[in-house]
């Protein structure tokens, strides 16, 4: 499987931030989604094929780990990959029950997520 077929979904409310994350990505060759919230987030995962999740913790109403537990919560969506962008000290969310694949500190190093998440693919689709 090329990056090309591979779908990314990037829920971040930070248009700077999605933009810099989406531009990364596609230079890759992967497909990017990048959606702002929670609601149209589970819409894209409900009716999408996605091959990975990059979302921010904080978001309006609700956040990253709220979406990481709908995921892992639902038979079909449980194998996805989700890393999780935060400001928060990452210590603290990794005590969380909520199963998720990594934890990268803001600001992180754009080449850093990037090679997270070839790494993350290539492990899935190994």
């Amino acid at each position: 499987m090329t990056n090309t077929q591979k779908t990314i979904l990037v829920i971040e409310d930070e248009d700077f931030i999605s933009g810099l994350i989406d531009k990364s990505l596609r230079e890759e060759g992967y497909d990017v989604i990048v959606t702002s919230d929670y609601k149209s987030s589970i819409k894209v995962i409900d009716s999408m094929s996605i091959d990975l999740i990059i979302s921010d913790v904080m978001l309006p109403y609700t956040g990253g780990l709220d979406i990481a537990e709908y995921v892992r919560n639902e038979s079909k969506n449980k194998d996805i990959p989700v890393i999780l962008v935060t400001g928060m000290d990452k210590d603290v969310l990794s005590t969380t029950a909520i199963k998720v694949t990594a934890i990268l500190s803001k600001p992180f190093d754009m080449l850093q997520l990037v090679d997270l998440v070839n790494d993350t693919l290539k492990k899935k689709y190994a």
